[in-house]
């Protein structure tokens, strides 16, 4: 069997509807998927409404997640959180905020965008997005591909919208244990995403003082030697393993296809007894 853990819709930087995510996984036979758009849950309302119409008989396992934002060290920290309760006061309103400052945010890029000779807008954006509920830094990346200041979203992250550039508006600094503590007070699992991207398995080891449930051993990004790595350091800590594709549907961006990574059920196990 297949799962998917980790995958973005057009409520954050994805640009694929639940809807049409859903539909991939059905074509893909998989057997459980988990929605986890970026510090964003209305997403897994729209996936639920679409499973009753292309998947009435469940085929497929849905698992509400999210991706959150947070901070170690000057160091963008993701953690993922599961089987969450999504009327939770305090994960609502911290949700609420960080929408919040996510659209200042955007705002301030293209303002400094345009201050730097490039010539984007709010507008530009919403007419490419219209359907998108969340903006981040891919979708300005869009907008200067087509402006022609960039062939494509690497060359933008590498370049107009590096972390050192004049033109990036870093998120808001949130600790990794708060964020631990907002998904565990709301009955969640928190995983570590994706390790090897925080660039220093010493700041992944000493993260691992905090009380994460799980570390995201399986991932686009991680090569076999970093599974083995990561699995090792996953069962030192007694945390459970699991993982996912992180398909965001953007081209340069890996996967290029959803399906092209997908995990066997078998080498999550643990993480799925739990779900």
């Amino acid at each position: 069997m297949l799962v998917d853990f980790h995958m973005h819709s057009i409520y954050s930087d994805g640009v694929k509807s639940p809807e049409e995510l859903l539909r991939l996984a059905l074509e893909c036979k998989l057997s459980m998927m988990a929605l986890t758009d970026h510090d964003e849950i209305d997403g897994i309302k729209a996936l639920r409404a679409a499973q009753k119409q292309l998947d009435p008989e469940k085929t497929i396992k849905i698992i509400n997640g999210c991706e959150f934002s947070a901070d170690y060290k000057d160091k963008s920290i993701h953690i993922l959180g599961y089987r969450f309760d999504e009327t939770n006061q305090e994960l609502k309103d911290f949700i609420q905020y960080f929408k919040a400052k996510r659209e200042e945010r955007i705002d301030e890029i293209i303002k400094r965008c345009n201050n730097a000779g490039y010539v984007i807008s709010k507008d530009d954006l919403l007419k490419k997005f219209p359907k998108t509920q969340a903006y981040g830094r891919p979708h300005i990346g869009q907008l200067l591909i087509d402006g022609g200041y960039a062939k494509d979203i690497n060359e933008v992250f590498k370049g107009i919208l590096r972390k050192d550039s004049p033109c990036y508006v870093p998120k808001v600094k949130v600790a990794v244990p708060h964020i631990i503590d907002i998904i565990h007070k709301a009955g969640g699992l928190a995983v570590m995403a994706h390790p090897k991207l925080v660039t220093s398995d010493e700041y992944v080891v000493e993260m691992l003082a905090y009380d994460f449930d799980g570390m995201e051993v399986y991932h686009t990004k991680h090569n076999d030697d970093d599974v083995k790595r990561y699995k090792a350091l996953a069962k030192e800590h007694n945390l459970f393993i699991t993982g996912g594709s992180d398909y965001h549907g953007i081209p340069g961006k890996a996967p290029d296809q959803f399906g092209d990574y997908l995990v066997s059920a078998e080498n999550v196990s643990e993480f799925i007894s739990l779900l």
